[in-house]
């Protein structure tokens, strides 16, 4: 039974038999042909039992081994390595059938290779996963021809099911010059100093002289000394950075087949590292139409972990974002005076002006930095020259898209709040590079 569900025919072999009816045909007129036809199906049917023979003659003709990754960047182009070796002594071509996990959306993946005797071979390609989550490998399919015949075909199955998850991109930290950026800003700022608020952490008592602030007199101290004393508190050096991932549906919009969130998540980590790097904390808030999630900022480097298993499942609704709600949570839950940066979008100033409000609330305690999408096929489209009517119409269309997010950058800035556009696959560097503006020019 396992013979007969092994076994294939290949298109080479109909292609013989469709020449051999033929012959047929024209031999009810030409007795020279019907001979011919008789000849050639005689070899085909000694070619398929010769190379039915040489397939079977070993019960493990090839072997395979799968090797994946321990977890995928999403986003990005992952190996996948598969490791085949060749018992036989006899060249081999294979078709190479791969069961890939739904999520990657590929019904019919295959390769064919040419596998010489007694050798071993990898195949390596390469699988693009557009959505977080669990990702599982089924069975590997072969099939196998002497390379010199091909008439035959012996399907051989390798089961291999393996699950690996797929996490916000870190493949990225290979593309984007993020250590440059981090050591450059280094090298330039030997110190950060928080301008607005400061460290509560005690340090020391000293001597109160001219200049020094009378709200840190220690009276209690310069009763038992009979002069001024002043508590000394450290300078604050590393500030708190908050990324604010908006999970309402404004962040459902696909861009190359992924969604805003994914590209905002993948921002947040590369963001996340930078910050570390740079000595400061960095903590995560999301918050939708329902509920806000909290994770206070930490200056650890395990908190880069922390923040990437925080992300690795969060989804969009398909309600919009309560900014109110956004608002209570940051006043009760962030005490310090932090960078919030907001990973949101907004499709009119009109949808700006429903929240402004509460991001200028917001900005009376923290600094705000509102990062936004720029939808880059308008942009493309809109830098073409336009060649009919039709074309003018909708250029004029593009342009006034554009436009409102240039107003909405303007009313941001009115309002005292920082605003950054981005196109999807920029924002992980214009946002570090954002953040270092600003610690550069220490607004915090």
């Amino acid at each position: 039974m396992n013979f007969f569900k092994s076994f294939y025919l290949t298109p080479r072999t109909f292609i013989v038999l469709g020449i051999c009816i033929a012959l047929f045909c024209i031999g009810l007129v030409l007795n020279l042909s019907f001979i011919a036809g008789k000849l050639l199906l005689f070899l085909l049917f000694l070619t398929v039992l010769v190379e039915t023979i040489l397939l079977y003659s070993k019960s493990q003709l090839i072997s395979s081994r799968r090797i994946l990754p321990n977890r995928l960047s999403n986003g990005d182009e992952n190996s996948i390595e598969l490791q085949i070796s060749n018992n036989s002594a006899m060249d081999l071509a294979l078709t190479i059938y791969e069961d890939l996990p739904d999520l990657l959306q590929l019904r019919i993946w295959k390769i064919a290779v040419i596998l010489k005797k007694s050798s071993n071979q990898k195949v390596i390609y390469e699988v693009r996963p557009t959505q977080r989550g669990i990702y599982t490998w089924q069975n590997t399919s072969i099939l196998c021809s002497v390379s010199f015949l091909g008439f035959v075909a012996r399907k051989m199955i390798f089961e291999e099911m393996a699950s690996i998850s797929c996490y916000p991109s870190f493949e990225q930290f290979k593309k984007l010059p993020l250590d440059a950026l981090v050591n450059n800003f280094s090298e330039t700022n030997t110190t950060h100093i928080r301008k607005i608020g400061q460290s509560l952490e005690f340090e020391q008592i000293k001597d109160y002289v001219s200049g020094d602030n009378y709200r840190h007199i220690n009276w209690k101290a310069s009763a038992k000394q009979g002069r001024l004393m002043l508590n000394q508190y450290q300078a604050e050096r590393s500030q708190d950075i908050y990324m604010v991932l908006d999970m309402g549906r404004s962040m459902k919009m696909p861009f190359n087949q992924q969604t805003l969130l994914d590209y905002a998540i993948n921002g947040s980590i590369a963001l996340t590292k930078s910050i570390l790097d740079v000595k400061d904390k960095a903590g995560l808030i999301t918050f939708s139409s329902k509920n806000c999630a909290y994770l206070p900022a930490r200056s650890e480097y395990k908190q880069f972990g922390t923040i990437n298993d925080m992300l690795y499942n969060l989804t969009t609704d398909f309600l919009e974002s309560d900014f109110e709600k956004l608002y209570k949570f940051v006043r009760f839950k962030v005490r310090q005076r932090s960078l919030l940066i907001i990973f949101t979008n907004f499709d009119s100033i009109n949808s700006l002006k429903r929240n402004l409000q509460y991001l200028k609330a917001i900005a009376q305690y923290h600094l705000v930095l509102v990062v936004f999408f720029e939808n880059s096929e308008i942009v493309a489209f809109v830098n073409q020259p336009a060649s009919n009517l039709r074309e003018v119409y909708s250029n004029t269309i593009g342009k006034h898209f554009l436009s409102q997010n240039q107003l909405i950058l303007k009313e941001l800035l009115k309002a005292g709040i920082q605003g950054l556009i981005t196109q999807p696959h920029q924002l992980s560097i214009e946002t570090i590079n954002k953040y270092i503006q600003i610690k550069r020019k220490q607004m915090i």
